[in-house]
């Protein structure tokens, strides 16, 4: 369920708020429209509820469609964003303030910000609609989403996009050991599950998520299938060389705050498709190994999902790397000379030698010897 809602006061004043985590003053806000929202007034507007396009795209019902406009209701000592009857989305939808780890994990971000030099804020609107838990100065301005309710995959590259479009790069950040279905299709930050009911030590949240790109072999035993190929027509290992993301082991929430803003990690599309951030370093391993870097550059919003004839059938020369083949590329794994069969391994003649073979011949029997005088 999500509980992100459109919040149209006036025309053209419209933004996105989270009704499970709402700071104190839009707590105050929201609460105060009890008993005041009416049927057409169009200020509270469903996210949960989608609209799909003829090309296969969703996104959110607008204030005309399929009952998107919810109102405010008191029950007990609690109040709920609900819908009105004929809805498409059911669900009543909690109105909270933000909770103590929600707080501290902004306060967290922004010591952690200002530590490394850069300014930072919090709850910062962007005039895109959205609003950023904390905003951070710096040659790209970062915005960290801290996140904690459940939220739809739609809505959190909406959320994104809007914010991108605004000038700012959204990188999520969740305090759990579980990702969620959308973690590698935006910028996002995990970290180690630790207590929040207190600000932790400078340097004390391990940064989960973030990736060191590594010229890796295609084989079998490496990759299983080449990335060159697609789930519905995969193919077999080339032998050359991919940049494969792997963890980045000994990295900090800290060092996150410090480097996204300083373009120091960057934003990918690997070549599976999945949003990393890499160290900018790494950016020279994938222009050695790639075709057309720029298919990997990182623009949210956009329809197009470059990856899969992402990179050359070749061996690495990159100098940092110090990997090299020693046989030709997409050569026979026997006899290492001719062209590979359609199996992928190996060569028409080595694979006629070897299913021609009797049984008997796979196992080093020795010969019986005559019997000594």
């Amino acid at each position: 369920m999500s509980t992100l809602v459109r919040y149209t006061p006036r025309p053209g004043q419209d933004r996105l708020l989270d009704l499970a985590e709402l700071n104190t003053a839009d707590f105050a806000v929201i609460s105060a429209l009890h008993g005041q929202i009416h049927r057409g007034d169009k200020i509270l507007l469903c996210q949960q509820a989608s609209i799909r396009e003829p090309d296969g795209t969703s996104r959110a019902a607008g204030p005309d469609e399929d009952g998107a406009e919810m109102y405010v209701k008191r029950i007990g000592d609690r109040y709920w964003a609900v819908h009105f009857p004929g809805s498409r989305c059911a669900e009543k939808h909690a109105i909270a303030r933000e909770s103590d780890e929600h707080r501290i994990q902004k306060d967290y971000w922004q010591r952690a910000a200002e530590d490394a030099g850069h300014p930072a804020t919090q709850e910062q609107r962007t005039g895109a609609g959205t609003i950023l838990d904390v905003a951070i100065s710096g040659p790209r301005p970062t915005g960290i989403e801290v996140q904690h309710s459940q939220v739809q995959t739609q809505s959190v590259k909406a959320r994104t996009t809007r914010s991108f479009q605004a000038g700012w790069l959204a990188v999520w950040f969740l305090d759990s050991d579980r990702p969620s279905a959308w973690f590698f299709d935006v910028p996002t930050v995990g970290s180690n599950p630790r207590p929040w009911s207190s600000l932790p030590p400078r340097r004390a949240a391990t940064a989960i998520g973030p990736r060191r790109l590594v010229a890796t072999r295609c084989t079998v035993t490496t990759l299983g299938n080449c990335p060159n190929g697609t789930r519905k027509r995969p193919k077999p290992p080339c032998g050359g060389f991919h940049p494969i993301a792997e963890p980045w082991p000994g990295l900090t929430v800290d060092d996150v705050a410090e480097q996204v803003p300083a373009r120091r990690i960057v934003p990918i599309i690997d070549l599976r498709g999945s949003v990393r951030l890499i160290p900018h370093e790494d950016l020279d391993l994938l222009r050695d190994l790639t075709d057309d870097a720029s298919r990997y550059v990182y623009q949210p919003g956009s329809r197009s999902r470059p990856g899969r004839r992402a990179s050359r059938s070749t061996v690495c020369e990159n100098p940092h790397d110090a990997l090299r083949a020693t046989t030709a590329p997409l050569t026979c794994t026997k006899c290492h000379q001719a062209p590979r069969g359609p199996g992928g391994v190996l060569c028409p003649r080595c694979f006629q030698m070897i299913a021609s073979r009797p049984p008997q011949s796979f196992y080093n029997l020795a010969a019986p010897q005559p019997p000594s005088a």
